[in-house]
């Protein structure tokens, strides 16, 4: 496969689980409504997609190591639409949890091997580039999906945005039986078991940094998207329609970090992408904090602060996870699902957290959103690069 091809269905396997990550933000007030349960509830579907999202890639990116990227992942689109199919079937809300928990056990596969495929293909900076174009692409469905899930819902209710669901892994289940050729040949398969691996590629002291950064941007960015829509109809009386066009305008800005990480890889020191990241990251989160005191600029605060947070994360993904890879040719499966693993387990796990606090306000969000810039920042203070600077 061709860089370009293999980047296209890199994308493709893992746009079922972002799609299933934003496509009913937008219709919670009404899920909540019809499943009879109260709108702070939803975010918990977002939780029990997410915690098995984390846990089943700490299994998966051994097991691809060891037998390959293509068995792993067929495994896990199957599981996938077994939770989807679930949910059609049994649509009351305990279902709901559950059905989300298998679909996220599932896409687990494809969130762990979108990491290891361009390792398995790349290196140096190259492996930024096209890690950056990965991160582009994975964009499309995260902005495609709460405009798809709010005219669903609109016009069909909120079961029908399972149905797409179900039809979409189908679909992306069919296209990587027939198209998707091994990345990983027996040559540079290993046998090491599941601890004595993870312990190996935890030992580097330059990975255990990106891994840290990577948690905290993505706790950061999943915290927003699980709130955005219960925050917003409390301020404002919009529809799901209205609010999904609202959710999906940081979206490009996360697209255009990642372009520049692809386009100023070569060019530009890694640490210096990084602080550019950090700086976004922190200027967002202060936006949406600052807007908080101010009811009348308190939406515009919440998506232009939102926007420039998502820049920050749209370049700094790409970025430290390439980093964080490049030592373990023979262990990307591993490294990546450490990455994944402990960034979606992490974000799943602070999302039931934060479904425990008295109240989730703008001016809540805010505060977490810069204590996790704080943190990016904090990690990046080393200096080690694990991998070597280009240009200035």
């Amino acid at each position: 496969m061709s860089g370009l091809s293999l980047v296209l269905l890199t994308v493709l396997m893992v746009a079922s689980g972002q799609m299933t990550q934003t496509l009913y933000v937008p219709a919670m007030g009404d899920m909540a409504a019809e499943l009879q349960v109260a709108s702070d509830s939803l975010p918990l579907v977002m939780a029990f997609y997410l915690i098995p999202y984390g846990l089943f890639q700490f299994i998966y990116g051994p097991l691809s190591d060891r037998f390959g990227r293509r068995p792993v992942l067929l495994a896990g689109l199957s599981i996938y639409m077994l939770g989807s199919a679930l949910i059609l079937a049994w649509p009351v809300f305990p279902m709901l949890l559950l059905g989300s928990f298998i679909q996220g056990a599932g896409t687990a596969a494809a969130g762990s091997l979108c990491r290891s495929l361009m390792r398995d293909k790349f290196e140096g900076t190259d492996l930024v580039r096209y890690n950056g174009y990965v991160s582009m692409g994975i964009m499309l469905a995260p902005l495609l999906a709460p405009l798809i899930g709010g005219y669903l819902n609109l016009y069909f209710g909120w079961q029908s945005m399972y149905w797409f669901l179900l039809g979409l892994g189908l679909a992306i289940t069919l296209v990587m039986v027939f198209f998707f050729r091994e990345t990983l040949p027996p040559a540079r398969r290993h046998a090491q078991p599941m601890l004595p691996a993870y312990q190996y590629v935890l030992h580097d002291a330059g990975f255990r940094r990106q891994l840290g950064m990577l948690i905290a941007t993505f706790a950061g960015v999943i915290l927003y998207e699980a709130v955005f829509s219960v925050l917003v109809g409390k301020q404002s009386n919009l529809s799901s329609a209205e609010i999904s066009l609202l959710f999906i305008m940081p979206l490009p800005l996360y697209f255009a970090g990642a372009m520049l990480a692809s386009w100023k890889a070569a060019s530009w020191s890694l640490a210096r992408l990084q602080w550019i990241a950090t700086t976004g990251l922190l200027l967002g989160a202060a936006m949406v904090l600052l807007s908080a005191f101010e009811p009348a600029l308190s939406v515009a605060g919440l998506v232009l602060g939102g926007s420039v947070y998502f820049a920050g994360a749209g370049l700094l993904f790409p970025v430290a996870t390439s980093k964080a890879v490049a030592p373990f040719p023979q262990h990307s499966g591993t490294a990546g699902a450490l990455l994944g693993g402990s960034s979606n387990l992490g974000g799943g796990l602070f999302l039931l957290v934060q479904g425990g606090l008295p109240e989730m306000n703008q001016l809540v969000l805010g505060g977490l959103l810069l204590a996790f810039a704080g943190l990016v920042a904090w990690f990046l203070m080393p200096s080690r690069e694990a991998l070597p600077e280009h240009g200035v």
